[in-house]
Protein backbone atom coordinates (compact mmCIF):
# COMPACT_ATOMS: atom_id res chain seq x y z
CA UNK A 1 0.00 0.00 0.00
CA UNK A 2 1.25 3.25 -0.88
CA UNK A 3 1.60 6.19 1.55
CA UNK A 4 -0.34 8.48 -1.00
CA UNK A 5 -3.28 10.07 0.19
CA UNK A 6 -5.88 8.49 -1.92
CA UNK A 7 -7.62 10.95 -4.88
CA UNK A 8 -11.36 12.36 -3.48
CA UNK A 9 -13.79 11.97 -5.96
CA UNK A 10 -15.70 14.62 -5.09
CA UNK A 11 -16.57 17.57 -7.45
CA UNK A 12 -15.13 20.75 -7.80
CA UNK A 13 -18.30 22.70 -6.87
CA UNK A 14 -18.46 19.73 -3.79
CA UNK A 15 -15.25 20.88 -3.02
CA UNK A 16 -15.52 25.13 -3.16
CA UNK A 17 -18.69 24.35 -0.98
CA UNK A 18 -17.06 22.57 1.35
CA UNK A 19 -13.52 25.24 1.37
CA UNK A 20 -15.98 28.28 1.85
CA UNK A 21 -17.52 26.57 4.41
CA UNK A 22 -14.59 25.55 6.56
CA UNK A 23 -13.43 28.59 5.87
CA UNK A 24 -16.31 30.19 7.33
CA UNK A 25 -16.28 28.94 10.24
CA UNK A 26 -12.15 29.66 10.25
CA UNK A 27 -13.10 33.03 9.86
CA UNK A 28 -15.95 33.14 11.90
CA UNK A 29 -13.52 31.36 15.12
CA UNK A 30 -10.52 33.17 14.71
CA UNK A 31 -10.73 36.33 12.16
CA UNK A 32 -8.52 36.80 9.06
CA UNK A 33 -5.45 37.35 10.37
CA UNK A 34 -5.10 34.38 12.44
CA UNK A 35 -7.07 32.34 9.83
CA UNK A 36 -5.11 28.96 8.72
CA UNK A 37 -5.54 27.66 5.26
CA UNK A 38 -3.61 24.42 6.22
CA UNK A 39 -6.75 24.01 8.80
CA UNK A 40 -9.11 25.00 6.50
CA UNK A 41 -8.28 22.55 4.03
CA UNK A 42 -8.47 19.93 6.43
CA UNK A 43 -11.18 20.62 7.42
CA UNK A 44 -12.94 21.04 4.10
CA UNK A 45 -11.13 17.40 3.74
CA UNK A 46 -9.29 18.36 0.98
CA UNK A 47 -5.57 18.85 0.45
CA UNK A 48 -3.50 22.24 0.41
CA UNK A 49 -2.73 21.71 -3.23
CA UNK A 50 -6.61 21.81 -3.62
CA UNK A 51 -7.34 24.55 -1.83
CA UNK A 52 -4.94 26.80 -3.33
CA UNK A 53 -5.95 25.60 -6.79
CA UNK A 54 -8.89 26.69 -5.85
CA UNK A 55 -8.36 30.31 -3.97
CA UNK A 56 -5.05 31.33 -4.28
CA UNK A 57 -4.76 33.12 -1.31
CA UNK A 58 -6.17 34.01 1.87
CA UNK A 59 -7.71 37.40 0.68
CA UNK A 60 -9.16 35.54 -2.59
CA UNK A 61 -10.69 32.99 -0.21
CA UNK A 62 -11.84 35.65 2.29
CA UNK A 63 -13.84 37.22 -0.81
CA UNK A 64 -15.37 34.07 -1.73
CA UNK A 65 -16.57 33.98 1.75
CA UNK A 66 -17.93 37.26 2.05
CA UNK A 67 -19.47 36.83 -1.27
CA UNK A 68 -21.27 33.44 -0.23
CA UNK A 69 -22.08 35.29 3.06
CA UNK A 70 -23.57 38.03 1.29
CA UNK A 71 -25.51 35.94 -1.35
CA UNK A 72 -27.38 33.96 1.59
CA UNK A 73 -28.04 37.30 3.56
CA UNK A 74 -29.36 38.65 0.44
CA UNK A 75 -31.99 35.43 0.02
CA UNK A 76 -32.77 35.57 3.43
CA UNK A 77 -33.78 39.04 3.29
CA UNK A 78 -35.78 38.63 0.56
CA UNK A 79 -37.78 35.67 1.94
CA UNK A 80 -38.83 37.96 4.95
CA UNK A 81 -40.01 41.01 3.06
CA UNK A 82 -42.50 38.75 0.65
CA UNK A 83 -45.89 38.79 1.22
CA UNK A 84 -45.63 42.67 3.00
CA UNK A 85 -46.23 45.88 1.66
CA UNK A 86 -42.65 48.45 0.68
CA UNK A 87 -42.83 50.53 3.83
CA UNK A 88 -43.39 47.31 5.84
CA UNK A 89 -40.40 45.33 3.75
CA UNK A 90 -37.96 48.12 4.63
CA UNK A 91 -38.66 47.64 8.29
CA UNK A 92 -38.75 43.77 8.32
CA UNK A 93 -35.62 44.05 5.85
CA UNK A 94 -33.70 46.32 8.26
CA UNK A 95 -34.82 44.32 11.46
CA UNK A 96 -34.02 40.75 10.11
CA UNK A 97 -30.52 42.41 8.61
CA UNK A 98 -29.44 43.46 12.68
CA UNK A 99 -30.72 40.01 13.64
CA UNK A 100 -28.36 38.28 11.47
CA UNK A 101 -25.90 40.19 12.06
CA UNK A 102 -25.99 40.28 15.86
CA UNK A 103 -26.43 36.67 15.84
CA UNK A 104 -24.08 35.07 12.98
CA UNK A 105 -20.71 34.46 13.89
CA UNK A 106 -19.54 34.71 11.20
CA UNK A 107 -21.77 37.87 9.63
CA UNK A 108 -21.00 39.46 13.17
CA UNK A 109 -17.03 38.45 12.93
CA UNK A 110 -17.05 40.24 9.58
CA UNK A 111 -19.30 43.46 9.91
CA UNK A 112 -18.65 44.37 13.88
CA UNK A 113 -15.29 42.87 15.25
CA UNK A 114 -12.86 42.03 12.64
CA UNK A 115 -11.02 45.25 11.32
CA UNK A 116 -8.95 42.94 8.71
CA UNK A 117 -12.29 41.80 6.68
CA UNK A 118 -12.83 45.25 6.19
CA UNK A 119 -9.98 45.88 4.95
CA UNK A 120 -9.92 43.40 2.29
CA UNK A 121 -13.74 43.65 1.62
CA UNK A 122 -13.35 47.67 1.44
CA UNK A 123 -12.14 47.18 -2.22
CA UNK A 124 -15.43 45.79 -2.99
CA UNK A 125 -17.75 48.16 -0.83
CA UNK A 126 -18.57 50.11 -4.07
CA UNK A 127 -19.30 47.02 -6.24
CA UNK A 128 -21.02 45.70 -2.75
CA UNK A 129 -23.33 49.16 -2.19
CA UNK A 130 -24.27 49.12 -5.84
CA UNK A 131 -25.41 45.66 -5.83
CA UNK A 132 -27.52 45.50 -2.60
CA UNK A 133 -29.22 49.28 -3.78
CA UNK A 134 -30.41 46.93 -7.09
CA UNK A 135 -30.76 43.91 -5.19
CA UNK A 136 -33.43 45.94 -2.38
CA UNK A 137 -34.74 48.00 -5.00
CA UNK A 138 -35.94 45.61 -6.96
CA UNK A 139 -37.86 43.84 -3.76
CA UNK A 140 -39.28 46.52 -3.16
CA UNK A 141 -40.49 47.34 -6.36
CA UNK A 142 -41.90 43.53 -6.19
CA UNK A 143 -43.08 44.67 -2.48
CA UNK A 144 -45.37 47.42 -4.51
CA UNK A 145 -43.44 50.61 -4.22
CA UNK A 146 -44.30 52.93 -6.89
CA UNK A 147 -41.84 56.08 -7.14
CA UNK A 148 -39.78 56.61 -9.93
CA UNK A 149 -37.14 54.58 -10.46
CA UNK A 150 -34.17 56.78 -9.59
CA UNK A 151 -35.68 58.01 -6.94
CA UNK A 152 -36.42 54.02 -5.52
CA UNK A 153 -32.50 53.63 -6.02
CA UNK A 154 -31.84 57.08 -4.20
CA UNK A 155 -33.84 56.12 -1.05
CA UNK A 156 -31.76 52.28 -0.85
CA UNK A 157 -28.65 53.76 -1.35
CA UNK A 158 -29.44 55.71 1.40
CA UNK A 159 -30.52 52.65 3.62
CA UNK A 160 -27.58 50.93 2.95
CA UNK A 161 -25.02 53.16 3.56
CA UNK A 162 -26.78 54.16 6.64
CA UNK A 163 -26.82 50.45 7.84
CA UNK A 164 -23.12 50.26 6.95
CA UNK A 165 -22.35 53.24 8.69
CA UNK A 166 -24.70 51.80 11.75
CA UNK A 167 -23.44 48.50 11.95
CA UNK A 168 -19.53 49.51 11.34
CA UNK A 169 -20.21 52.34 14.36
CA UNK A 170 -22.49 49.98 16.51
CA UNK A 171 -24.61 52.24 18.99
CA UNK A 172 -25.15 51.44 22.73
CA UNK A 173 -26.56 47.80 23.42
CA UNK A 174 -29.84 49.39 24.46
CA UNK A 175 -30.27 50.48 20.55
CA UNK A 176 -29.64 47.51 19.42
CA UNK A 177 -32.52 45.45 20.57
CA UNK A 178 -35.11 44.17 17.91
CA UNK A 179 -37.53 46.90 19.44
CA UNK A 180 -35.37 49.49 18.99
CA UNK A 181 -34.32 48.48 15.63
CA UNK A 182 -37.49 47.95 14.35
CA UNK A 183 -38.83 51.90 15.70
CA UNK A 184 -36.07 53.27 14.33
CA UNK A 185 -36.75 51.68 10.70
CA UNK A 186 -40.91 52.45 10.74
CA UNK A 187 -39.90 55.77 12.03
CA UNK A 188 -37.04 57.18 10.00
CA UNK A 189 -36.96 54.62 6.95
CA UNK A 190 -39.98 53.19 5.56
CA UNK A 191 -41.63 56.84 5.01
CA UNK A 192 -39.08 57.34 2.81
CA UNK A 193 -40.13 54.28 0.30
CA UNK A 194 -43.20 55.24 -1.46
Amino acid sequence: MSGRKARSTATVEDQESAILAAAATEFAAVGARRANMDEVAAAAGVSRSTLYRRFPNKEGLLLAVANDAYEKGMLRLEAAVVGLGPREAVVEAFATGAEMVGTDPLLSRMVLEDYEVRGVTASINTLFIAMVTDRVAESLREAGATMPDDRLHQAVELHVRLVISYLENPAEPERATPEYVRDMAETFLAPMIY
